[in-house]
């Protein structure tokens, strides 16, 4: 299967941690975690807020 394995789920990995794809995932990975860990900023919490009063006052017109 050349440079790649196949996981069980059918996605494929590189085997070899000097293959640039596996930095390049290993990388990928690293950010999205600590990106997911971030909390989220008050505007964007207020952004919801404001859509969520303009959604119930929507519904409730209908």
């Amino acid at each position: 299967m050349n440079n790649l394995e196949k996981q069980t789920d059918g996605r494929k990995t590189p085997k070899s941690a000097e293959d640039p794809n596996a930095q390049i995932a290993s990388k990928l990975r690293a950010f999205y975690h600590s990106v997911q860990d971030d909390a989220l900023p008050q505007k964007f919490l207020d952004l919801l807020e404001k859509l969520d009063a303009v959604e119930s006052s929507v519904q409730r017109a209908e």
